[in-house]
């Protein structure tokens, strides 16, 4: 039997091979069409290329980050460094060389930098934008990012100290100096003076000539010596001189009363003291009232002997520390303001400004006292006061045998010099024993030397009763106790001791002789802190002094 599929035509082998190729193609794609787990592959692909987008954004903005606070923590390091007083260099540059150096280079056309300075202070502010190129975001269009950097910072002295101490010698009255020199210390008070910070900036001023007047008030708070209370000058050994300050509580060698000049011989009050026996040309400590620094500035004149040692020793002294009780004892006086409290600072205190400014236009010379037989003590003058208040009548007279027994002591009655040997000397003082013995404080309060050696010596002398050694040394019964180039050594000594404390000394030799400017050189911080003016120079240079505190930078 023939079967059915014998009687079929035939197909080729290869043609079926082919055909049933074609229907596994058709029949998988039907199938994928039909099923639908497939459509999640679509969505995790579009899902991870969103993702690939945003991961590379976020690396854009995790790099932008890190420049701007790179740049920012430059930025802050520079403008605390460029912000420093003792830094020597301008702000700009340091902060353009910090950006510089931490490849920041970049942003020097984009940087602002701002300064604000002044006797006190310095502050710096400085803004930055740096550009670069974004690297994902280019993907949506944004080609470069931007990092932005603002920093600012400042430093601020709140305790600045000047001692002016100014030559008020006798040489000062030539040429119009004495006037020149208060138009210039004048002007450099308004200027240096914030009057809209009180007690910001404090002034002393340290006037002298052959010495330093302390005054009523300041001579309160140290401890002076009891010879007598007619003035208020004080002496120093050389060894004082190495020593900044001058304690409250050291006791000070008072310089004895005494007036080298006067020949009046019926004076009630020498007129003319070695040191003033009244508030003149007396020192002012701490002030920060300009009305009240310039009216003392105003007050002073010429007069006397030149001791620059003398001045600088008390110049310095008031921006020691161990003037501080002092200076409290001002506050509790309302002399001085009580935000100067504190003060003097510390030498190494960093809100602390210590500033002298000295100035002479001569030279150290001869410093003197009463010889020591007459600087204490009881004299050999008596006085009889005729029992009232009027020092007209009184009656004098000297003793110029002190034998034993005190009735055979021979005195010298003065009012009697015209009439005979007996007339003018007795064994007992004018006026009996209701005379009293004068002090050597009150003998030298009431006469000058030279008129104490003739009123009380010329006559004895020419009767044969003193020696004439006597007479001359009761003439000149002042002795000199330092001579000018020991008065040039200790003013070196103090004035190193000042530099070497970070205190910066100007000095100005105003028509100095060459000792003198010789003295003012070796005296000041530098070269640069020295200046030798004549007439109106003077003004300029304080001017120059007043600008350069003001933008002072502690190089010590």
């Amino acid at each position: 039997m023939i079967g059915l599929s014998n009687l079929l035509p035939r197909v080729p082998v290869a043609k079926r091979k082919k055909s049933m190729l074609r229907s596994s193609v058709a029949g998988t794609l039907n199938r994928f069409a039909r099923e639908t787990d497939g459509n999640m592959s679509v969505v995790a692909i579009m899902g991870a290329m969103m993702m690939m987008v945003y991961g590379g954004v976020g690396i854009d903005m995790i790099n932008a980050e890190v420049e701007r606070a790179r740049l920012q923590g430059t930025l802050d390091r520079a403008v605390l460094a460029a912000a420093d007083l003792e830094q020597q260099l301008e702000p700009e540059a340091i902060v353009q060389d910090y950006l510089t150096k931490m490849g920041l280079e970049d942003t020097l056309s984009n940087v602002t930098i701002t300064v604000d300075s002044g006797l006190n202070y310095r502050t710096v502010r400085a803004e930055a934008q740096r550009v670069f190129p974004a690297n994902f975001l280019k993907m949506v269009g944004v080609d470069n990012l931007q990092a932005t950097g603002l920093s600012a910072a400042e430093e601020r002295i709140s305790n600045i100290e000047i001692s002016m101490i100014l030559d008020i010698s006798g040489s000062m009255g030539a040429n119009d100096k004495i006037a020149n020199l208060r138009t210039a210390a004048t002007e450099f008070v308004e200027t240096v003076v914030d009057d809209e910070n009180s007690g910001l900036t404090t002034i002393s001023i340290v006037p002298y000539n052959a010495t330093v007047n302390l005054g009523s008030s300041l001579s309160q708070h140290y401890s002076l010596t009891d010879e007598h209370d007619m003035s208020r000058c004080v002496i120093f050994d050389d060894y004082a001189f190495w020593s900044k300050g001058i304690s409250p509580n050291e006791s000070l060698q008072r310089l004895a009363h005494f007036d080298p000049y006067s020949m009046d011989e019926h004076s009630v009050v020498t007129p003319d003291s070695w040191c003033p026996t009244d508030d003149y040309g007396a020192i002012m400590a701490h002030s920060d009232d300009t009305d009240a620094l310039v009216a003392h500035i105003a007050g002073l004149s010429a007069g006397g002997n030149t001791a620059i040692d003398l001045g600088m020793k008390w110049g310095v002294a008031l921006l020691d520390p161990s003037a501080r009780p002092v200076v409290d004892g001002l506050i509790s006086d309302g002399l001085v303001p009580a935000e100067a409290s504190g003060r003097p600072a510390e030498y190494l205190a960093p809100d602390a400004l210590k500033i002298a400014v000295v100035m002479t236009d001569g030279m150290n010379t001869t410093q003197y006292n009463l010889a020591p037989e007459f600087a204490s003590g009881n004299s050999d003058i008596w006085i009889d006061d005729r029992g009232d208040n009027n020092p007209t009548n009184d009656r004098f007279s000297h003793r110029v045998r002190n034998q034993s027994g005190s009735s055979n002591d021979v005195y010298y009655w003065d009012r009697n010099r015209n009439g005979s040997w007996n007339e003018r000397y007795r064994n007992q003082p004018d006026g009996g024993w209701s005379a009293r013995r004068m002090t050597n404080a009150e003998v030298f309060g009431r006469w000058g030397t030279r008129a104490f050696g003739q009123k009380f010596f010329r006559t004895p002398y020419y009767d044969g009763w003193v020696s004439y050694s006597d007479y001359y040394n009761a003439y000149y019964s002042y002795v000199p106790i330092v001579d000018g180039s020991q008065a040039d050594d200790r003013l070196s000594v103090i004035c190193e001791q000042a530099r070497d404390a970070a205190i910066t000394v100007f000095a100005i030799g105003f028509e100095a002789p060459d000792e003198g400017q010789a003295a003012m050189r070796d005296c000041a911080s530098s070269p640069a802190h020295y200046f030798p003016v004549e007439g109106l120079e003077i003004s300029e240079a304080f001017r120059a002094i007043a600008r350069t505190i003001n933008q002072l930078r502690l190089t010590q």
